[in-house]
């Protein structure tokens, strides 16, 4: 589905990325972690074509910038961390851009669009201007975008990508959950999505596969019970932490410690 080769990337003299290989298969829920710079968000830029790039990135075998802009829209969405808009949309509005690229009846865009309203709990916020919208809530009407965009109210859909940057880094625990409950069930049908999440543990509960990155390499590829475990995370995050089993599933739950010479009652 999607292959990076020898992927590097340079900025003036500095490397961000060096020499990152990996394939992803459809059906796959993948997560990049990694410290703040590890450069998580500069891979996902590549993977959307905003930035130039050393080596091949490739979409069903096809080189990225072979591919046209219709093609791309109807195969691939994408969620940034700074993609406020400065115009007063309403949020329903919103979403239905990501109906543009199918040229359907306005009626047929309706039904799409109100179908992941009712889905993800949109309902109080459709009609709202979404300059006015929390950082939370502006993320959770963009991943609806995102939804619409890749036909992803259909459980025909199948081989498309979504890149999601920090998807619940403004969300309370609910809507955390909700998000990514909805884009690892996208990926189940046959899809494959791609996000970058700081939280270990809900990257353990959701993710298929990790990458983990460091300083602008690629350090671990494998499931979480592969790749979260106290010799790979501490040495990369210098964190104290505890890692132990989740009581119902045979997944690792992180704890972090505070640092030395805290006290607790």
């Amino acid at each position: 589905m999607l292959s990076c080769q020898h992927l590097s990337i340079q900025r003036g003299q500095k490397t961000i990325l060096e020499d990152i290989n990996f394939t992803l298969k459809e059906g796959e829920f993948t997560v990049l972690l990694g410290e703040n710079g590890a450069g998580k968000s500069t891979l996902l830029s590549a993977i959307c074509g905003d930035i130039p790039f050393g080596g091949d990135i490739l979409l069903d075998g096809k080189a990225l910038h072979s591919l046209d802009y219709q093609t791309l829209a109807t195969k691939r969405a994408v969620l940034l961390q700074n993609n406020r808009v400065n115009f007063a949309f309403s949020a329903a509005q919103l979403i239905a851009m990501g109906r543009y690229p199918y040229h359907e009846p306005l009626h047929q865009q309706t039904q799409v669009v109100n179908k992941l309203i009712a889905q993800l709990n949109l309902e109080k916020l459709a009609p709202r201007d979404v300059t006015a919208l929390s950082g939370g809530e502006f993320q959770r009407v963009q991943f609806a975008r995102c939804l619409a965009q890749l036909d992803a109210h259909k459980s025909s859909t199948r081989a498309k990508l979504m890149l999601l940057d920090e998807p619940t880094s403004a969300l309370d625990m609910h809507h955390q959950h909700l998000t990514l409950s909805k884009a690892k069930e996208f990926a189940q049908q046959g899809n494959t999505v791609v996000a970058v999440l700081h939280d270990l543990n809900l990257t353990s509960l959701y993710a298929d596969r990790v990458l983990l990155l460091n300083q602008g390499k690629l350090s671990h590829d494998g499931k979480p019970q592969e790749v979260l475990q106290h010799s790979v995370l501490q040495p990369i995050y210098k964190t104290d932490m505890q890692i132990t089993t989740h009581p119902n599933y045979q997944i690792p739950m992180i704890f972090s410690e505070p640092q030395r010479g805290v006290t607790h009652a």
